[in-house]
C-alpha cells in the first residue's frame, strides 16, 4: 500500500497547496479531517470489539495522508484546542489519532487524559491512555529505522501498569486488553508472564492482529521459537490471505527455522490462489507449479538442485517482462508473474541449495521490480525514499541515489524528519566511499545528544589504529601484528577461544561486538573482565531499547546507528563493526581472520555449536541468506578497501582483491556453507 499513500499524499500537498493560499483554509482542512472521522470507528475501539470495516480502513488512510500534508493547518488547529474544556470523548480521541501521526506525544497524552476523565467505566479510552503514557513519560531513547537510537519520549511505567490495571478491571477477558497488558510485561516486567498473556489473547480470538503480535514474541531473540512464530504468522495469513507482508514473515521465519520447504510451498500456492482470480489465476498457479520440483521432499532431504535446473528456475523468474501492461503477448507475459514475496521465497530456496549467486540474480530482479513499482517520487515520505536509494545502491546505481538525496530533497517539518534525510544522505555516501558526511553527521548527533560510553569509545578509538579480528581459521598466524594495533575489536567476547589461538588472534580483546543473547548469558564474565582490565568496552544493539537501554554498566555502550541503505537485511558483523567504528574517525581499521565464508569453515573450531557451521534447520548461518546478504557486504567491503579507509592483512586481502563473480563462486564452492 505503500505507494499508493505516496501518490495521495503528492496530490493532496499540490491540492492544498493551492487551497491553502485562501487564509484560513489550512485550518479548515485540519477541522475537516477530524470531523469526517465521526463515520467510522475508532481504531481501540475496534480492538476492544474485534470488527474492522474496509471503510475504516480506507478512512484512516487517507485521514493520514491529508493530516500529515496540514502541517500548518494542524499546528494552528492544536493552539486554538483547549483540551482541558473539551466534553466530547470522542472528538479528543479522534483529535489523538490525527496528532499521534504528527508525533505530537505531549498533546496526545493530554487528550487521551481528559477522555479518560469524561468516561472513567470505558475500557477503550484506558487502553488508548496507556499506550500514550507508554511514550508520554519525558525524555528517553527511541530507536527510528533510520536514525538508530535517538531521543525521544520515555515510558510512564508505573502509570502505564495502573492504566492498564483499569482497562483489565473493566474487560477482564478482552483479547485486546490482554495483548497490551502482555506487550508491556514482555518488555517492562515478566517476559514469561507477557508471553502467556498474548497467548490467552490470541486463544480467545482467532485475530490476524493477535497472532501478528504473538509471533512477533516468538521470534524475538530472547525467546527464539522461531517455528511457533511461523506457525502465528501462518494463522495471521489464514484470516489474511492475499496479506503479502505477513507472508514475508511465514517465509522468513519458515527458512531460518524448520526448513519445512513443502510446507512453505503450500503457503505460497495458497497466496498465490488468493491473489488473483478467474483466467490470470489459471495461468499464475500453472507457472509457479514449474517450480514445484524445488520444494519436494526429495530435494529437501538431499538438499540437491543441479546447476541446470537452477539456472532454468532463475531464468524464468527474471525473464518475465515487468512494468506497464503492453498490447498482445507483453499483457500475457505480465499477467502470470509471481508476487514479490514467492519470488523471494524460490530465490532463498536456491541460494540454500548452494546456489548463491543465481539467488542474488533473482534479488537483483526484485529490486528492479521495487523500483518500478514504487518509482522515485516520495511526496515528503522518509520510507519510501529510503527504499528507493537501498535498490539503487543494489543495482549499482549510487550516483542516481545520491542526487536523490542530496541536496535534501524537502524539508521535513520535525528535527527527526531532517535526521533521518541526512543519515539517508551520508550513508549513500559512504556506500560510494566518501566517509566525510558520516563523520560530520555522527558527530554532531554524539554532541547533540550523547549516549552512554560513547565519549569512551571515541577516546578508545579516535585517531587510533584499530584491529578487527574475526573468528576464522584462515591460516593466518597474525597474531603478533594484530597485538601491534591501539585498539584490537572483536565481534564475540570468547577469551578461551582467543588463548587457544593466540598464534593467529592474537592476545587482547580491547572492544568486543555481541549481540542480544550473548549479552545477557555474558553479562557477568565481561563485567568481571572490566574490572579485570581485560576488557574496554561491550557493544551491543539493544533488542528492546524500553528494558535494555536501563542497563547501566560502566563496560557497556548501545550501538547508536546502523547503515540505512541495505536493500536486504542489514550488514553482518564485520561490517556493521566497521561501519559503526568508522564514526570515531580511526587513524586505520585492519581486517583479519575473515574470509567472508568463502572458505572451508565459517568458524575456526571451538568458537559455536555444532549445527551452526552450515545450512540446515535452526542453523545461525540460514540468517545470511534470509536476514542479510553476503553480495551486499562483499561490495561494501571493497569500496572501502578501495577508498583508503579499510586496511586488509592475509586471506582478507585476497578475498577483496576478487572479482564479485570469483568472490561468489568461492562462497559456493569453499565448502562453509554445507
Amino acid at each position: 500500500m505503500l505507494k499508493p499513500l505516496i501518490l495521495g499524499a503528492e496530490a493532496a500537498r499540490r491540492a492544498l497547496q493551492a487551497v491553502t493560499r485562501i487564509p484560513g483554509a489550512d485550518l479548515t482542512a485540519a477541522r475537516a479531517v477530524v470531523a469526517s472521522g465521526k463515520l467510522v470507528p475508532r481504531p481501540v475501539e475496534t480492538e476492544l470489539t474485534g470488527q474492522r470495516s474496509r471503510a475504516q480502513k480506507l478512512h484512516a488512510q487517507a485521514a493520514n495522508v491529508l493530516f500529515e500534508t496540514n502541517a500548518s493547518g494542524a499546528e494552528k488547529l492544536l493552539t486554538r484546542l483547549n483540551i482541558a474544556e473539551i466534553t466530547d470523548a470522542d472528538l479528543l480521541e479522534r483529535l489523538a489519532v490525527r496528532y499521534l501521526r504528527l508525533r505530537r506525544h505531549d498533546a496526545v497524552l493530554q487528550m487521551r487524559q481528559r477522555a479518560a476523565e469524561l468516561e472513567p467505566d470505558n475500557p477503550a479510552r484506558h487502553l488508548a491512555l496507556a499506550r500514550s503514557l507508554l511514550r508520554g513519560g519525558g525524555e528517553g531513547i527511541i530507536r527510528d529505522p533510520v536514525v538508530g537510537l535517538t531521543p525521544g519520549p520515555g515510558v510512564r511505567q508505573a502509570e502505564v501498569r495502573a492504566t492498564l490495571d483499569r482497562a483489565a478491571a473493566l474487560a477482564p477477558d478482552n483479547p485486546a486488553v490482554l495483548r497490551q497488558r502482555g506487550q508491556f510485561e514482555a518488555i517492562h516486567g515478566d517476559p514469561h508472564a507477557g508471553l502467556q498473556l498474548m497467548e490467552r489473547a490470541a486463544a480467545l480470538r482467532p485475530d490476524a492482529d493477535l497472532y501478528i503480535a504473538l509471533g512477533k514474541e516468538y521470534r524475538k531473540p530472547g525467546v527464539l521459537r522461531l517455528d511457533d512464530a511461523a506457525e502465528a504468522y501462518a494463522r495471521a495469513l489464514r484470516l489474511r490471505p492475499g496479506d503479502s507482508q505477513i507472508l514475508r514473515s511465514v517465509i522468513t521465519l519458515g527458512c531460518r527455522g524448520a526448513q519445512d520447504w513443502e510446507w512453505l510451498y503450500r503457503i505460497a500456492r495458497d497466496y498465490e490462489t488468493h491473489r488473483t482470480r478467474g483466467e490470470k489465476q489459471r495461468r499464475v498457479l500453472e507457472h509457479l507449479d514449474r517450480f514445484a520440483d524445488l520444494f519436494t521432499t526429495e530435494t529437501s532431504t538431499s538438499g540437491q538442485i543441479s546447476t541446470e535446473r537452477a539456472q532454468a528456475a532463475t531464468e524464468a523468474l527474471v525473464s518475465q517482462p515487468h512494468g506497464p501492461s503492453r498490447r498482445g503477448s507483453h499483457r500475457g507475459a505480465q499477467q502470470v508473474r509471481l508476487s514479490w514475496p514467492v519470488t523471494a521465497l524460490i530465490g532463498y530456496r536456491l541460494q540454500f541449495a548452494g546456489h548463491l549467486g543465481l539467488g542474488y540474480r533473482i534479488r537483483e530482479h526484485l529490486a528492479e521490480r521495487t523500483l518500478q513499482w514504487l518509482g522515485t517520487t516520495s511526496g515528503g515520505h522518509t520510507g519510501h525514499r529510503q527504499k528507493v536509494l537501498a535498490a539503487l545502491i543494489y543495482l549499482g546505481r549510487g550516483e542516481q541515489a545520491q542526487r536523490l538525496i542530496d541536496p535534501m530533497p524537502w524539508t521535513p517539518h520535525t528535527d527527526l524528519g531532517r535526521l533521518q534525510l541526512r543519515k539517508l544522505a551520508a550513508d549513500v555516501h559512504l556506500t560510494q566511499g566518501r566517509v566525510q558526511p558520516y563523520l560530520e553527521y555522527s558527530q554532531q548527533v554524539r554532541q547533540a545528544a550523547p549516549l552512554p560510553a560513547e565519549a569512551e569509545m571515541e577516546r578508545l578509538v579516535a585517531g587510533k589504529r584499530v584491529a578487527v579480528v574475526g573468528p576464522v581459521d584462515t591460516g593466518d598466524q597474525l597474531g603478533e601484528l594484530i597485538d601491534t594495533y591501539d585498539v584490537v575489536v572483536r565481534p564475540r567476547f570468547a577469551p578461551d577461544f582467543v588463548t587457544q589461538q593466540r598464534a593467529a588472534q592474537g592476545s587482547r580483546t580491547d572492544v568486543a561486538y555481541v549481540n542480544g543473547q550473548d549479552l545477557d548469558a555474558m553479562a557477568a564474565h565481561m563485567s568481571q573482565a572490566h574490572r579485570a582490565g581485560q576488557l574496554h568496552l561491550a557493544v551491543a544493539r539493544p533488542l528492546s531499547v524500553a528494558r535494555d537501554m536501563r542497563r547501566d554498566e560502566p563496560w557497556l555502550r548501545y550501538a547508536r546507528q546502523d547503515l540505512s541503505v541495505t536493500y536486504h537485511g542489514a550488514p553482518l558483523g564485520i561490517p556493521r563493526m566497521i561501519y559503526d567504528l568508522l564514526q570515531f574517525h580511526p587513524a586505520e581499521i585492519a581486517v583479519f581472520n575473515t574470509d567472508l565464508y568463502s572458505g572451508t569453515q565459517a568458524f575456526g573450531a571451538g568458537y559455536r555449536q555444532a549445527k551452526d557451521f552450515g545450512f540446515g534447520p535452526h542453523s545461525a548461518l540460514n540468517d545470511l541468506v534470509v536476514s542479510h546478504d553476503l553480495l551486499f557486504d562483499f561490495r561494501f567491503l571493497t569500496t572501502l578497501h578501495r577508498a583508503g579507509l579499510l586496511t586488509a592483512h592475509g586471506r582478507v586481502a585476497e578475498v577483496l582483491a576478487m572479482s564479485e563473480t570469483d568472490y561468489i563462486t568461492a562462497v559456493e564452492t569453499g565448502g562453509a556453507l554445507r
